[in-house]
C-alpha cells in the first residue's frame, strides 16, 4: 500500500494520498490546502486518483478540494452530518482572517462502519464524532493502521471549541472506536506526527487515569 503524508496550509494540516500499487488505483485523504502541492505528490506515486474521502469538514481540511476535483474529475465523499459545515466553510475562513475559493459539493455519503476499496485495499469508516460533526476515522485492518483524522493525536485529542464540538462525545468515540483497535495500530492523525493505539492508550493525558478530563 502507498502512503504519503504532505503537512500543508498556515494550520499545519496532514493530507494523506493513498494507493495501491498493484492497481494504481489511489485516493486523498482531507486535502486542506496546497493543491498544486498534492497534485504533484500524486504525479510521483503514478496514482491514478479515484476519489476524495473527507475525514470531516472544517476548512483546514477541505481548501484545496475543489481544485482537485477540477483536476482529477472524481468524488468527493463523506458522513452526511459533515454535510451542512462544508457548506459553511467561506464562513469558517472569514472567522479565521482567511480567504476561500469555490466551496466542494459533497457526491455521496459514507456511513458508518462502509468499506471504502482503494484497489485491493480496504478502508473502513469508524464514526468518531465530537471534534467534528459527522467526523469519520479510516481503518485499514490488513495494513495495521488507523486514520484518525482530529479525533485523536500524538498526545493529545480534537478540540471541542468549535461549532458541534463536544468533550464528552469525542471521548466516547476515541475510547468506543479507536482504543478498541490493536496497540500496535499506527495512528496518523489530521496533524502532528505518527503514533500509535499503544502509545496513546499509556501516555496521553487526555485518556489516562487522571487526565485534564
Amino acid at each position: 500500500m502507498i502512503l504519503e503524508m504532505l503537512t500543508v496550509g498556515p494550520f499545519q494540516e496532514n493530507c494523506y494520498v493513498i494507493g495501491d500499487e498493484v492497481s494504481g488505483v489511489g485516493i486523498v485523504i482531507d486535502p486542506g490546502d496546497e493543491a498544486a502541492r498534492i497534485s504533484l505528490a500524486v504525479e510521483q506515486t503514478k496514482l491514478e486518483i479515484e476519489k476524495i474521502l473527507l475525514t470531516h469538514a472544517h476548512v483546514d481540511h477541505v481548501g484545496a478540494v475543489a481544485a482537485l476535483v477540477d483536476e482529477y474529475s472524481c468524488p468527493v465523499l463523506a458522513h452526511r452530518e459533515a454535510e451542512p459545515m462544508l457548506k459553511q466553510a467561506p464562513t469558517q475562513a472569514m472567522m479565521m482572517g482567511l480567504k476561500f475559493g469555490k466551496v466542494p459539493i459533497l457526491d455521496g455519503y459514507i456511513e458508518d462502519e462502509e468499506v471504502v476499496e482503494v484497489g485491493g485495499s480496504k478502508l473502513r469508516s469508524l464514526y468518531t464524532p465530537g471534534h467534528a460533526p459527522g467526523h469519520l476515522a479510516f481503518y485499514v485492518e490488513e495494513e495495521g493502521l488507523v486514520l484518525s483524522g482530529d479525533a485523536l493525536f500524538a498526545g493529545s485529542v480534537g478540540r471541542v471549541d468549535l461549532p458541534g464540538g463536544s468533550m464528552e462525545v469525542l471521548m466516547r468515540s476515541i475510547e468506543s472506536r479507536l482504543l478498541t483497535l490493536p496497540d500496535e495500530t499506527r495512528v496518523f492523525s489530521g496533524h502532528g506526527p505518527p503514533t500509535t493505539i499503544g502509545e496513546e492508550r499509556q501516555y496521553n493525558p487526555f485518556l489516562t487515569r487522571g487526565g485534564p478530563f
